[in-house]
Order: C-alpha cells, then structure tokens, then sequence
C-alpha cells in the first residue's frame, strides 16, 4: 500500500485488510523494489504451501476412502466370522443332541427347537418319507433332502413368515449340512429301535423260557437268572445273583463239563441232581455254553437247566405201567396154562382115588401132579420175578437155552391164540445151539427174549416165521437172534427203535420195552442190535458175554441126615400149608410145633426155647411182620425165616434186613430148599 498519511491506525486497517506491507510518500526507487521483491516472494511461498495444501487434502481423502473400505471389509470378515461361529455354535449343540438322543421323536424335537432359538426360524420340521415337502422358491424358505444310504428318507424344512428376512447363502449351507448330519442320526436311530427291539424280545423270550437261563461271569458267579431257575431251584433272584454257580450242583459233574469247555467243543451236556431251597431233589439235565467276551475271547458260561424230575417220574411209571400190560397180555395164556396143569393133576387125583390098589396108576399119578406143580411153581416165579416181586438177584452162572425156554412159555398163549382164534398161520423155527453158560439175572434177560419175541409176534399180522437162535459167537460170547418175516422198519424208525417213548403202535404202546431191553444187555456187558428193511423182516442180536464161573445146583431130596435136629415154630394161617411144611421138617427129624396165626404163636413162644422160628408173612390179624416185630422184642437171638406167596417189594428188602431175617422162602417150597435153609 502507497500513502502520504501514515498514522497508525491507517497501518492496523492495511494490514487487517491484508496488506503485505505499505509504503509512505516520498520513497526512494530502492525502496519500492525491495518491499516489491519481499512481496513477491511472499506470494510465491504462499501460492506453494496452497498447493501443498490441496494435495495434502486430496491424500487425505483418498486415504480417508481407502480406510472406509478396509472398514467395511473388516466389518464384512467380522459379520462372517460371527456367523460361522453362530453355525458352529448350532452345530455344536445339534451334534450333542444327535450324539445324546437315539429316540427319533425326542431327536426331531430337540433338533427344530434348537433352529428356532438359534436363528430365529418361525417354522422347522424334519418329515420322513421319499416325497418331497412344495417348495415354492421363495427366499424365506428352504427345503433340504436327508439322503440315506441308498434313497431320500425325509426332509429338513425351515421357513420364516412371508415377508421377513430371507435365508441366505450361508445358512442354506448350515443347513445342508445338518441334513447330512440328520441322515446319520436317522440311521442311527433306526440301528437303536431294532436292537432296541430284539432286546425287549430276547429279554420276552428269556423271561418266558420254560428252562433255567443262567449266565456266569468268567470267575464262576451268577450273573443273570430268569424267573425259571427261580421256580426251578426255589431261589429268588437277588439272593443268588453274585454268588457261585457250583454252589447249586455236586461239584464232579459240573467241574467235568466246565474244564471240557473249548473252541472244538463249544457245548456240554449232562446230567446230574441238586436240591431245591425247600428240599426237595430234583433231576437236572445241563448244558453249558461258553460266552464270547467283546474280544472273542470267553467271558463266561450260559447254563441252560432243564428240571426232568417229572419226566424221570413219568419214566419210571411209564416203565411200571408196560410191566402191567405185558402183564395183563400173559393173563389169558398163563390162565390156560394153570387150566391144563390143574385137569392133570385133577384127573389123576381122582384116578387115584377110585384105584387105590393099582400102583402103576398110582405112580404116574404121583409124577404127572410132582411136574405139574413144579411146571405151575415155575410159572409163578417167572411172573414174580418179571413184576419184580422177588428180590434182585447177584449175576449167578445160567444157561442161555433154558431162558430162551421160559421166554417161549411165557408167549406161547399169545401166539397160539393168533394161530387158532385169528387163523394166522405163524411157524417158529427154534434152533438152540451149544453155547456155554453166562453169567447174568435170568429174570432180566427172561424180560429182554419175551419182549423181542411179542414184538416179532405183533410185526406179522398176516401170519410168518418166527425164528430164535442160539449159537457161539467169538468163542467170548454167546449170541441169540429173535427174527421175523414181518413188516420191516424204515431207516428214521431203525435209527429211533432203542429211544425211550417211541412206539410205533399208537396208543397201544409204550415205547419203553425196546428201551428197557437195551438197557439191561448193556446192564449185562452185553450189546443189543437191529437189522431191519421195509418188507424184509426184522432181526434182533443179543450178544452176551460167557460166564467165568457155573454155580451148581442143590442135590434134590429130602436127606438131612447127619445134621443137628432143632426145636422149630411154624407159623401158618393155611391149614394145608402149615400141614404139608410140618411134615416136610418132621421127616428131616426136627421136632415141630405148629400153629395157625401169629397171636398163638407169641402165646407157645418162649425165650430161647425154641432155635428157628418159620412164619408166613401173608396172615390175618397179626401179618409176619408184625409177628417178628414182638419176637425180636422178646429173644434178639432167634433165627428168623420168612415165608411167602405174594413176593415182596423192594422196600420190603430193607425192613428184612433191619428184622435181622435170616432167609426168605417162595412158595411152593420143595422140601429140600426147605431142608437146606
């Protein structure tokens, strides 16, 4: 600024107004150049920082421009990784349900309610089926397929109310692989509802077996029992479960079949007997399986335990009962047999009678009623024996062709019946070699040959042969063949003839005689076998092995000489029998009182006045019995003799032996038995 005036307040208004500096008249030339030449340069320093300035401010906003893009793509990273986080999140927490939950109803639940709370879906559902949910394509809804292994098994569906916000990109993603995840879960639960499944129905099956299910833990303790062992043994569950199995059975048998135990041999069965809690014995059947542990190695035993007490009872009823109907068979024929054996000695007596003086008549009389009684006495024994009414008898030395013999006479009356009342034309063709004597129970082996010979008999309705043989077989055994020309047998009946219960006679049979006969030869060391075709017969072989020893028989008669007289009580309500005995023991030339019933007898007796006391068993009023009872009272020391025409039971054994009876007599008695005893 030029001026003439220079006052200070012009000074402060020119530089307010922006005036770089002012000059006041008169100047020099020098002057205006210099302030001209600082002006100058002032604006050109000026007009450099303006640049600086605007280039400085166009930095800043290109920089202020590229901050708000890393600030958005920072806050878009943030938002992904949020939400990545929020599905892993959900994920997570499916995850633990999935894992947690096998039932499906519970898991579809558990599952849309967790969809619905973590990503605020106003409607999820998981529809089984192959038949896909509409899908509209509309935004806020979303339908995803759970693929199974082979199909489509359902479908996962989330939607939000029209309108709303839409499902993106990435929760269409989460929930594609959740249905992954779902068709696992699926299947899973599918695997659980049929092991489920099979569980409840083997723990149905073990809960209604009719045998004992008993599983043992690797160091022999009960570990599960079902309501049949309970039954079975008497024992409830909880007071077993944990304590040994041995503890139930003998220790041999169980012992045996456990250290049997193997890969080879998985399985053992026996037989054996225990007790019930209440006492009583029961007969087992066992089987013992061995358990597979998680590594194949055995983790125990299962005990499969069959009660067979009843069946064993049925057995042996069923055992007495096919005695009584053979029995009963050999009624009619033995009727006929005591019929001939009583016209002979009835015919001969009254011979007699009218020719007292003829001797001849007299002697074959005497011989014709000695055999007949003899034949009648056999007769009885063999029924006695055959029912078991006389005691067991020790294996004695016997000959094979005489029990062939008594079989034969025992069915003649069958067979002969069928011949003449039925016409059927049956032969028997009866070869007894020379065999050597056996050793065995006569009655038994009587029991076997009169079986197999009723059942050849009933194998030829139609009539045919009968064939018995004996023979030496390899010089250690002796061999019987019972053969017939009737029916045959197929292979399954072959294979099951020896099986108790099995008959192929309908409800005339038992099916115990061809059972009970294998028994006693094997009883006897011996071997029973079948040969049999359809149509071409049936043959039986019993081999049997050869006695060591041959007892000998009593001398007959009735010589006692030379031995010590006694003083003797007889004992007999029969007056015929206490005569006839009387006689026989006074001509051994003992002295004899007889008397006619048990009450007389302890009237006569004294103590040590008598050396041998003989009663019957069979009596009124005062029984055998009852009478040793009372004399064993009074004299410990008396000899004691039974005799009867009944037989005896077996318990009846025991109560002899505890009488202190020194022997037992079967009526007829011959008179040197008698004698002897």
């Amino acid at each position: 600024m030029i001026t003439a005036y220079a006052s200070l307040e012009t000074v402060k208004n020119a530089l307010t107004h922006g005036a770089f500096e002012y000059l006041i008249k008169p100047f020099s030339r020098q002057d205006l150049e210099e302030t001209a030449r600082r002006a100058l340069a002032r604006r050109q320093s000026e007009i450099g920082t303006r640049n600086q300035l605007t280039t400085l401010v166009q930095e800043m906003r290109e920089l202020a421009a590229k901050t708000r893009g890393l600030e958005e793509e920072a806050r878009g990273e943030q938002i992904e990784q949020s939400l990545r986080v929020t599905q892993l999140s959900i994920l997570r927490e499916i995850s633990r349900t999935l894992l947690g939950q096998l039932d499906f109803r519970q898991l579809t639940t558990a599952i849309t309610d967790q969809l619905k709370a973590a990503l605020g879906y106003d409607e999820a559902a998981i529809r089984l089926g192959a038949v896909a949910p509409e899908d509209t394509g509309n935004e806020t809804r979303v339908v995803c397929p759970i693929r199974g292994e082979e199909s489509t098994v359902g479908y996962l569906l989330v939607a939000n109310r029209p309108g709303s916000r839409p499902i993106d990109t990435r929760e269409r993603e989460l929930l594609e692989m959740l249905s992954d995840y779902l068709a696992v879960a699926i299947r899973n639960s599918s695997l659980y509802g049929e092991v489920e499944e099979t569980k409840q129905h083997l723990e149905s099956l073990i809960h209604s077996a009719g045998d004992a299910l008993i599983s043992v833990d690797g160091d022999g303790n009960i570990r599960g029992w079902n309501p049949a062992a309970e039954s079975i043994f008497g024992l409830p569950r909880a007071q077993v479960v944990g304590q040994p199995f041995a503890s139930l059975l003998p220790p041999g048998p169980y012992q045996q079949a456990r250290v049997a135990l193997s890969a080879e041999t998985p399985v053992r069965t026996f037989d054996t007997t225990a007790r019930r809690a209440d006492g009583r014995s029961l007969n087992l059947a066992v089987t013992l399986s061995s358990l597979p542990g998680r590594d194949g190695s055995a983790d125990g035993l299962l005990a499969i335990v069959r009660d067979m007490t009843a069946q064993r009872e049925i057995e042996a009823q069923m055992h007495q009962s096919e005695r009584l109907t053979a029995l009963g068979q050999m009624a009619g024929g033995i009727a006929h047999d005591f019929n001939n054996l009583l016209q002979a000695i009835l015919g001969y007596a009254q011979l007699m009678a009218r020719s007292p003086g003829n001797t001849d008549v007299i002697r074959r009389g005497l011989d014709v009623i000695e055999k007949a009684a003899n034949s009648g006495a056999e007769t009885v024994r063999r029924i006695q024996k055959f029912a078991r009414l006389r005691p067991e008898e020790p294996f004695v030395s016997m000959d094979l062709n005489q029990v062939v013999r008594d079989s034969l006479a025992i069915t003649r009356p069958r067979w002969e019946e069928k011949k003449v009342k039925g016409g059927v034309p049956l032969q028997l063709e009866l070869e007894l070699g020379p065999v050597p004597m056996v050793m065995g129970r006569p009655a038994e082996l009587n029991e076997v040959i009169t079986n197999l010979v009723l059942n050849a008999i009933d194998a030829m309705p139609r009539g045919g042969t009968l064939q018995i043989r004996t023979r030496l077989g390899d010089h250690r055994h002796a061999v019987v063949t019972v053969a017939d020309t009737g029916m045959g047998m197929s292979d399954d009946v072959r294979k099951r003839v020896f099986d108790p219960f099995f008959t192929t006679k309908g409800e005339e049979g038992t099916g115990l005689g061809l059972s009970v006969s294998h028994s006693i030869v094997e009883r006897h060391g011996g071997d029973l076998r079948v040969d049999s075709h359809p149509g071409q017969g049936t043959t039986f072989t019993i081999t049997l092995p050869i006695g060591m020893s041959q007892s000998g028989e009593p001398a007959a008669g009735g010589e006692t000489r030379g031995e010590r007289k006694g003083r003797i009580l007889l004992v007999d309500n029969d007056p015929q029998v206490l005569s006839i005995l009387g006689e026989m023991l006074k001509d051994a030339g003992h002295h004899v009182l007889p008397v006619p019933s048990g009450a007389e007898a302890l009237r006569v007796f004294v103590p040590a006045g008598f050396d041998l006391v003989i009663t019957n068993v069979g009596m009124p009023e005062m029984s055998g019995w009852d009478l040793a009872e009372r004399l064993r009272a009074g004299d410990p020391n008396v000899p004691l003799i039974f005799i009867t025409g009944w037989g005896l039971q077996e318990e009846d054994q025991a109560r002899c032996r505890r009488l202190g009876i020194s022997a037992l007599l079967f009526k007829p008695v011959p008179p040197h038995d008698l004698h002897r005893t």
